[in-house]
């Protein structure tokens, strides 16, 4: 575990970001809050360049997977049908004809259950601590947050029914429920915007007392469309060492986040993005 003193300081990218008050906090779930399914990327990208190589291309490997490490990252936070559809369109682009998305992704979701089931077993069993199955410092931030009295939203781009079902295995539902979001039966139109537009018809909210926080670009271009703080998690997923994952930055970047943080370890410096004091104890 990292000295705090290491950790990088958030970067703040647009200085001129919203400073509430806050009302409302809407998280990502996958690598924002949730490590169950932590790199999921290291399933999805290696495989989605090897059916890019059996079309014959003479492209090298490490091309392949500079291109599908770009799309994977750029759509992470959106419903993942998205991605098996860029991979679709990477292979028809090499002259093969345009696989079935939906093959692709029933075969992904396998290999990614059965290692989530694993994962969620050795928290049943207590074998590993649920704390361990966090971006580290999630829970003080979430039940400071609680504590404030903010409405706790996760929009996820992942399986509604297994958003909910992790999020009570790591101890978080009761903080969340009934506000937890996803897409259903994998449907690509689901969108985090819509669900922050129905936050703010549903509970008067305006876009500056929400903040958005997650890995993605889709929860970042969301809240931007609506005038929330964005913080962007750039979590190391698989050895959550509070080190920038660079690639994650990167799209971070692009989408306009406001603000960059490795994880929650440094709360006081989340909270101050937030206009709010830590308590002693923290």
């Amino acid at each position: 575990m990292p000295d705090l003193a290491e950790l990088p300081d958030p970067e703040i990218v647009d200085p001129n970001y919203p400073r509430g008050p806050f009302r409302c906090a809407v998280f990502d779930f996958d690598g924002t809050l949730s490590l169950i399914r932590g790199n999921w990327q290291g399933l999805m990208i290696p495989r989605m360049v090897e059916v890019l190589l059996a079309t014959g291309t003479q492209e090298p490997r490490d091309v392949l997977v500079e291109i599908v490490s770009e799309f994977v990252t750029r759509l992470t936070g959106r419903p993942t049908m998205l991605q098996m559809e860029a991979l679709a369109d990477e292979v028809a682009r090499r002259g093969q004809p345009r696989p079935d998305p939906q093959v692709h992704l029933d075969e992904y979701l396998e290999r990614l259950i059965a290692q989530s089931q694993e994962r969620i077993r050795a928290v049943q069993t207590a074998q590993t601590p649920a704390d361990e199955l966090l971006v580290p410092g999630s829970r003080p931030l979430v039940e400071h947050l609680a504590e404030r009295n903010l409405l706790l939203v996760i929009s996820s781009g992942t399986e509604l029914d297994h958003v909910r079902h992790e999020a009570g295995i790591l101890g978080l539902a009761s903080h969340f429920a009934p506000r937890i979001y996803g897409p259903v039966n994998n449907d690509p139109s689901f969108s985090k915007q819509r669900v922050l537009e129905m936050l703010i018809a549903e509970h008067g909210l305006a876009g500056h007392e929400i903040v958005c926080i997650g890995d993605g670009p889709a929860e970042i271009l969301a809240g931007r469309a609506v005038g929330a703080l964005t913080i962007g998690v750039a979590s190391d997923e698989v050895d959550r060492s509070g080190h920038i994952h660079p690639l994650k930055r990167e799209h971070l970047l692009r989408s306009g986040v406001h603000a960059v943080i490795p994880d929650y370890r440094r709360l006081g410096d989340v909270l101050a993005l937030l206009g709010m004091a830590p308590t002693a104890a923290e």
